[in-house]
């Protein structure tokens, strides 16, 4: 019995030639007939009434600044926090102290703590570039500018993580959040630079809090990105294995899921302090302490010489930086891959050596350190170079 297929309509596409053709050919009709107007260049003193309702709106929060609930709550209570952290981390690192001539910690005190950080998080060899680093900055006269920038930097990087990272994790969970969030981190991380600034000075002022806010926000989505990427790209296996042994839904986050995208979510730590690190110096047009002033003021004056110096502290500083964070991700790949800390057993049963991995001890020094069990005698061995 012979079956009548339905009538399927067919859709006829135009060719991408076509198309392209057309497209060039409306451009130049619209041309021809709307050239020469709206056209003209604007005067001087010439304003639209975009740059009327602006100037109306900048007016108006000037004067409502201390009266509104909104500012007085809210914009104002922002500006205050963010300027006291990054004031208390320039007064330890940066900025003289107590009526000193030295910060609190001193200069000597900031290299040591920096090393010691770099060696704690990476390798001994990071934490010699970080002190010669350090020492080199502080030999081109440029100590308090450079230790400016950097407790800007590290005052935007850590509020930012505070919420970039959980927000991340959020959106690695939810497809909805991650589908919503996507738009939003695309539209910041392809808006200029420089468009950050003026909204932003607008409702918070110049100086140290609006760049640090600033800053904040542009090295923001980096961190959300790899976050997510991080946590979306753990194997489904892998979870379904916590699953059904019965893991809840918080332990599957911080058991499982965490632990296989720490590297992830290192590397987006590291693009969050390069871009925190950019962005501080542009600020300085909003009045943001550190290297971006000296480079801005030696512009101005055409002292190149000076521009040059400044410009090789932020290179100094961006290398140091990037060495610590890639070397703290590089050791959390090695640790989500070997473990903390593991032995190996060997236990002889029927004529058959079964090997059980239970723990592995790593030190310092990359020693295994290994115990066999074999016959029912007790043997103890170390392994190097592991």
């Amino acid at each position: 019995m012979a079956t009548v297929a339905p009538l399927r309509a067919v859709l006829i596409r135009p060719a991408r030639g076509m198309v392209v053709a057309a497209v060039l050919v409306g451009w130049l009709v619209l041309w021809l007939i709307l050239r020469g107007i709206n056209t003209l260049p604007l005067g001087a003193a010439q304003l639209t009434d975009l740059h009327r309702s602006l100037n109306q709106l900048n007016d108006a929060i000037g004067a409502s600044r201390d009266t509104n609930p909104i500012f007085l709550y809210f914009f104002n209570v922002i500006r205050l926090v963010v300027g006291e952290f990054t004031g208390v981390i320039q007064a330890i690192i940066a900025q003289p102290a107590f009526g000193g001539p030295i910060p609190l910690i001193g200069w000597l005190g900031a290299v040591a703590l920096f090393t010691w950080i770099s060696y704690a998080v990476a390798n001994a060899k990071v934490a010699l570039l970080t002190a010669a680093g350090l020492i080199v900055v502080g030999l081109q006269g440029l100590w308090q500018e450079s230790m400016d920038t950097l407790a800007l930097t590290l005052s935007a990087v850590i509020i930012a993580l505070l919420f970039s990272i959980p927000l991340g994790i959020w959106a690695g969970l939810s497809d909805r959040v991650n589908r919503i969030i996507t738009p939003v981190l695309d539209f910041m991380q392809t808006m200029p630079t420089f468009v950050y600034l003026a909204p932003l000075t607008l409702f918070f002022l110049i100086g140290p809090a609006s760049a640090t806010i600033a800053t904040l926000i542009y090295a923001a989505p980096p961190a959300v990105r790899l976050t997510a990427h991080g946590i979306r790209s753990v194997p489904h296996d892998t979870r379904e294995a916590g699953e059904s042994l019965g893991s809840t839904t918080g332990q599957t986050l911080t058991k499982i899921l965490l632990p296989s995208a720490k590297r992830t979510i290192v590397l987006g730590i590291n693009q969050t302090i390069m871009a925190a690190l950019s962005m501080v110096t542009i600020a300085a047009l909003i009045d943001a302490p550190g290297l971006g002033k000296t480079v801005v003021k030696a512009l101005q004056t055409l002292d190149v010489g000076t521009a040059f110096n400044a410009g090789l502290a932020i290179v100094v500083l961006a290398i140091v930086l990037d060495r610590v964070t890639t070397a703290a991700s590089a050791r959390a790949e090695a640790v989500r891959r070997h473990g903390p800390a593991r032995e190996l057993f060997l236990e002889k049963r029927g004529g058959k050596q079964t090997e059980t991995i239970a723990r592995m001890e790593l030190g310092d020094s990359s020693r295994i350190k290994l115990k066999i069990a074999a016959n029912g005698a007790a043997q103890s061995g170390a392994k190097d170079g592991i």
